[in-house]
């Protein structure tokens, strides 16, 4: 095949995996704490559903705009996927947790709060309160991704963050969890 039907391929697949992840985020409960009806949306859900928008069709692009055209990802794409990823896998192990003692958490947002809007749900901590921490990860998730798509497109190629980048991150995201397990 030649290099411009590898590369409309590789739109067509990324404009389809874009749309698809778009739709099913916006259109099914996948981004909710649980899935009865009312339940406000998560937070830590939302990033990493943003990471998976970004990077899954940066992916398709890649392979469908480099010589060779291997699949391939590089370590800036595998650790914001990983640290999103995390962040959720953590979230869910401290929701779980309070869920087992309600007793000890009566305002757990998800037990006991109906959406007020999708904004609102994600700022708002797990005792209904704006909260800094989940401010600044949404703030620096917008800011990484800005990043890392304006570098992706001025090369068509991976961006590489160096190492200062992820410790901002993952302070960021352990701000987050702490206070999300302190219920501020």
């Amino acid at each position: 095949m030649s290099e411009d039907v590898y590369s409309a391929i590789s739109i067509i697949i990324a404009i389809l995996v874009f749309l698809a992840i778009l739709i099913v985020g916006w259109r099914t409960d996948l981004l909710k704490e649980g899935n009865m009806a009312g339940k406000p949306y998560s937070f830590n859900k939302f990033q990493l559903w943003l990471w998976t928008l970004v990077i899954c069709p940066i992916f398709s692009l890649y392979w469908g705009n480099v010589t060779g055209h291997h699949p391939d990802i590089n370590l800036t794409g595998l650790v914001l996927l990983g640290i999103s990823g995390g962040t959720t896998a953590a979230a869910q192990i401290i929701n779980n947790s309070q869920k087992a003692n309600p007793a000890d958490n009566p305002l757990l947002k998800s037990l006991t709060v109906q959406t007020t809007g999708f904004w609102a749900d994600i700022l708002k901590d797990d005792t209904g309160q704006l909260s800094i921490a989940r401010l600044q990860q949404l703030i620096f998730t917008f800011v990484y991704i800005g990043i890392y798509l304006t570098m992706f497109f001025q090369k068509m190629e991976y961006p590489i963050f160096d190492s200062n980048a992820y410790i901002l991150m993952g302070i960021s995201t352990g701000t987050y969890l702490i206070s999300k397990g302190l219920n501020k």
